[in-house]
């Protein structure tokens, strides 16, 4: 009877005990709730862009001019000083002028004794031309006197423009700067002969403000550029060059491009124009161009980081939801502008993209997002 009791005692506490247990390995196994992922996000706004392209340029000079002799002479004197700044219209060389000037005075002496025959042959007309009426000469006496007249008026056409070629000839015994530039070192000496249309210039004048950057675009880059200005997605009114050199920063602007394609590279020849008052850019200089060629509004730039490429070569992005939830979207990105990409579609003004702790989450992961507002570029 005492054995009973004691093991009616027992039972009850064993029970408790064997409960306590279990409790506390259930406790154990529950898992512990984790808190949100913290995570950076950047609030996307819309904002327009300049279409740059960099491309090799080589300078051109803006103009160039050789400098050749029009007559045939002794020169006898050179009037600058090589590698110097010539003004346009600036005597350069002196050719011997006697002969040329013996020609004006013997080309302007013989149009005055035209002249002065044909005055007398004006006045004859007049008086047959008089006579006539009271047939007090005959008719082919008059028509002769017609025909003389006639015939010295061409005359005296014929001795103006000899004289004005005379004239031509002597002025050009003074060669002149066609244009103003900068001067190369003179070909030919004083006291050497040259002639009209010989084929060794004289000296060389390159003006270099401005100057020109040529450069070579793909044709296939310049035909999707245009395609692009013409169905509205891009405007193309802010067409500018930058150049840097040296440290130096110089602004041109686009003047043109040619309407021919390389056959051989493909490529389509562009044109800038760059002021360059200290002569620093010289022609056959190398450089590298930033050619702003258009510019596209309402753009969506993402930071490179944030934009996800599948194996399949889908690109997509985390966005935080408004309940602070982590969604994927799926996007169509364009060309690169310094850290960022242009996304074309999948994307919109407001939409928070997700920037770190991307290896954390996962689609509809709860997060804790530090948002900042995106600045324009």
């Amino acid at each position: 009877m005492q054995l009973n009791l004691k093991a009616l005692i027992l039972v009850p506490g064993f029970v408790l005990a064997l409960t306590a247990c279990q409790s506390d390995e259930q406790s154990q196994q529950a898992p512990m709730a984790m808190p949100p992922q913290q995570v950076d996000a950047l609030e996307l706004i819309s904002q327009q862009v300049e279409i740059v392209e960099e491309l090799p340029a080589r300078a051109v000079a803006f103009k160039v001019a050789e400098v050749r002799p029009q007559v045939t002479g002794i020169v006898q004197q050179r009037n600058f000083a090589e590698g110097s700044y010539v003004e346009a219209g600036q005597t350069l060389y002196q050719i011997d002028d006697a002969v040329y000037q013996a020609n004006y005075q013997s080309a302007k002496a013989e149009l005055s004794r035209t002249q002065a025959n044909l005055t007398t042959a004006r006045a004859e007309l007049k008086r047959y031309q008089a006579l006539i009426a009271d047939k007090a000469v005959s008719q082919q006496t008059l028509d002769q006197a017609q025909a003389n007249y006639q015939a010295l008026e061409a005359q005296v056409a014929m001795n103006k423009a000899a004289l004005h070629k005379a004239s031509v000839d002597l002025a050009y015994t003074k060669v002149l700067a066609p244009i103003s530039g900068q001067i190369s070192k003179s070909n030919i000496t004083e006291g050497a002969l040259v002639s009209a249309g010989q084929t060794t210039s004289l000296a060389t004048i390159t003006q270099l403000d401005p100057i020109y950057f040529d450069m070579v675009q793909a044709s296939s880059e310049l035909g999707k550029l245009q395609q692009q200005i013409n169905n509205g997605e891009l405007n193309p009114n802010a067409t500018k060059a930058i150049l840097q050199l040296n440290g130096q920063q110089h602004i041109g602007q686009f003047l043109f491009n040619e309407v021919q394609v390389n056959p051989t590279t493909d490529t389509v020849t562009i044109r800038s124009e760059f002021a360059n008052p200290d002569k620093s850019l010289l022609p056959g200089m190398f450089a590298k161009i930033k050619l702003i060629q258009a510019t596209r509004p309402n753009s969506i730039l993402v930071p490179q980081k944030a934009i996800m490429i599948g194996r399949k070569g889908q690109a997509s992005a985390y966005v935080v939801t408004t309940d602070n939830k982590v969604a994927v979207k799926t996007v169509s990105i364009g060309r690169s502008f310094a850290d960022n990409w242009l996304v074309t579609s999948g994307l919109n003004a407001g939409d928070k993209v997700i920037l770190t702790g991307l290896q954390k989450i996962a689609p509809n992961a709860q997060v804790n997002p530090t948002v900042t507002t995106q600045q324009a570029e």
